[in-house]
């Protein structure tokens, strides 16, 4: 890294940095126009969220068995409706800034590091979710964050950073100390001790932060349930005999009509995730065959449900998510083996929750919070294939280097 990229990689040097005050800008006008013209889709998620969350200012249970308790208090304590959307848009426009930083440490490149930024400020799926009151900016906020602090060596806040995303999505309970592992270790060769502290250091925040929740769960069920019920819910959607395309859609993949008459939701949970370990045991081919469906649709190029198939929406997908994982594919095959120890954490990263959704349910929403680091990843591959070309070379001197 030359000494202007290094003054200018200084976060001493933000406030001055106006080539990235001006794509935050833009990231922040133009989720404020998407807000305007886009309509309130209504979600049932969305509108189960603000339930939760007076329930939990109410003092009560919360009624609901599935969704962790964060981001309802989130969407509670920013008033909800219009304020809640420009709280979820500020944390987008921070992530933007996460992307850029992460980029940054990652490769030390500042062209790649503001093309990473302008992409996602921009970028369709980051557009949608910003104003559709749902966990992903949220969460994907949390777990950006996270990284960046372990690139930075803060190992205590990245973990307390992580394992509040548990209480966001628990997709990442079990993977969170292999990645606790992978950043002491591993990126930063800090030794077999310092792993085993710092995974000590893990559980006990663990066990500090979920406390409360294990607590209303107790109250709740009468025995201790350590995340959620929802596990049941996702095996059972994704492989039962209705299941014909990998999703989890109530009607078209899954009947859970057979189930209703068990009253205690812990008993149901179980039976559902009995039943669907049955149909896996009883039917591996298919469960192979609904493994390849899923990863399909998990990292399919445009969105499957009926809803979305405008050509506007197809085409704005291609052009933005499908160039993106192009490049970023582009990226594994010339840089990934140089980069090797700096990136392995997100390829595992990567790895994990494409597993994981290839036995439960395949669905592009569950694949969002990886899509950042491919747009790290495509950025500096398409900056790194044209670094021969002179033109390339004067503007990161002349242009970029010397804002």
């Amino acid at each position: 890294m030359n000494s202007k990229n290094t003054e200018i990689f200084n976060l001493n040097y933000l406030p001055k940095d106006s080539q990235l005050w001006t794509i935050l800008l833009f990231a922040l006008l133009v989720r404020l126009l998407f807000m305007w013209v886009y309509p309130d889709q209504h979600f049932p998620d969305a509108v189960a969220y603000r339930t939760i969350g007076e329930e939990i200012f109410a003092g009560k249970l919360i009624t609901n068995n599935i969704y962790m308790p964060l981001y309802p208090i989130w969407s509670y304590i920013t008033g909800q409706g219009m304020i809640q959307l420009l709280m979820d848009i500020l944390l987008s426009v921070i992530s933007v800034f996460l992307i850029f930083t992460l980029s940054m440490y990652i490769f030390k490149d500042r062209l790649s590091a503001l093309l990473s930024a302008t992409i996602a400020a921009f970028y369709p799926h980051f557009l949608f979710y910003s104003v559709s009151g749902l966990t992903e900016i949220f969460y994907t906020f949390l777990l950006l964050l996270s990284f960046l602090l372990f690139y930075r060596k803060t190992f205590i806040l990245a973990i307390i950073i992580l394992v509040l995303s548990i209480l966001v999505r628990p997709t990442l309970d079990f993977f969170n100390p292999i990645l606790v592992a992978l950043f002491v270790g591993f990126v930063h060769k800090s030794g077999w001790k310092a792993v085993i502290k710092y995974l000590g250091i893990y559980f006990v925040i663990y066990i500090v932060i979920l406390s409360p929740w294990w607590m209303h769960q107790y109250q709740k069920y009468g025995e201790f349930v350590r995340l959620s019920l929802g596990d049941g819910i996702v095996l059972y959607s994704g492989n039962n005999h209705l299941n014909k395309t990998g999703g989890g859609i109530v009607g078209d993949d899954v009947d859970m009509s057979s189930f209703s008459n068990e009253k205690d939701p812990i008993i149901r949970n179980n039976k559902m995730k009995e039943s669907a370990i049955s149909y896996i045991i009883d039917n591996p081919s298919r469960f192979v065959e609904l493994a390849g469906l899923k990863f399909l649709r998990f990292w399919r190029l445009w969105p499957h449900t009926q809803y979305y198939q405008q050509w506007y929406v197809v085409t704005a997908s291609l052009l933005s998510y499908g160039l993106v994982l192009f490049l970023a594919i582009g990226f594994v095959f010339r840089n990934a083996k140089k980069y090797f120890r700096e990136v392995i954490p997100i390829f595992t990263l990567i790895g994990y929750l494409t597993l994981v959704h290839m036995v439960t349910i395949g669905s592009i929403r569950y694949r969002f919070p990886l899509e950042p680091f491919l747009i790290i990843f495509a950025s500096y591959f398409f900056v790194d294939i044209l670094k021969k070309y002179d033109w390339l070379n004067w503007i990161k001197d002349k242009v970029i280097y010397n804002p």
